[in-house]
């Protein structure tokens, strides 16, 4: 009897001397930020990119093939998001170290200075040459409307059909009601949008195209 509770004793005191459990620790900001830099510079981020797009532009073409020989030919229409869809925010991702205040963010976009997205704008190209409308649809707000226009075509995006930029005052937490909207106007003027791309679900979210594809965006997330 005695041996049993000194066992149970010494169970006890081992118990309460083991090390407190912890939640699992999350994995250091400084290393996801490193596998971030990694991700680009290792070429594989625009490898993702272009993989997308590739499928984007087989569909694209098997679409255009389709109302080649149509009796009633549609209206296609091309919709693209503008920041890591079309154009490359890098550049000033990595100088604010993936942070930054939203002013910060905002004067970034008004030096107009992001760099195309290449594989984007070969689709762009190929959808122009063809005859398919292409329309941007941003969540960027209209004050930024002039640089973004002169970011785009500076950038190679040139003769755009529409590009919807968003109200300062619009109130809703999420961005779907606004770029639905502006799908369905699209979608007014006669136009079957054969395809929609964009880099955040909220860009794609609530129907109004054929086919849509989303492009990788490990840096943040929009609603």
């Amino acid at each position: 009897m005695q041996k049993m509770l000194f066992l149970i004793g010494l169970i006890t005191v081992n118990t309460l001397m083991a090390s407190p459990s912890y939640a699992k620790e999350p994995k250091n900001l400084d290393l996801v930020k490193t596998s971030l830099i990694k991700y680009h510079d290792s070429g594989e981020y625009q490898k993702d990119q272009a993989k997308v797009i590739d499928q984007a532009m087989q569909y694209l073409k098997t679409r255009l093939a389709r109302e080649k020989h149509a009796k009633s030919p549609k209206k296609l229409a091309l919709v693209l998001g503008i920041d890591e869809t079309s154009l490359s925010n890098y550049p000033d991702l990595i100088n604010m170290r993936f942070g930054g205040t939203q002013e910060q963010i905002d004067d970034a976009k008004e030096k107009g200075t992001d760099p195309a997205i290449e594989s984007t704008l070969k689709l762009y190209r190929y959808a122009k040459a063809n005859n398919v409308a292409v329309f941007f649809i941003t969540a960027r707000t209209e004050p930024n409307r002039a640089a973004t226009e002169k970011n785009l075509a500076d950038a190679g995006y040139k003769n755009w059909d529409g590009l919807s930029l968003n109200s300062e005052t619009y109130a809703e937490k999420s961005k779907v009601p606004y770029k639905v909207n502006a799908r369905t106007l699209i979608e007014q003027q006669g136009y079957d949008i054969v395809l929609n791309i964009g880099d955040q679900q909220s860009d794609l979210s609530g129907g109004h195209a054929d086919k849509t594809f989303k492009l990788p965006n490990p840096y943040y997330i929009t609603s």
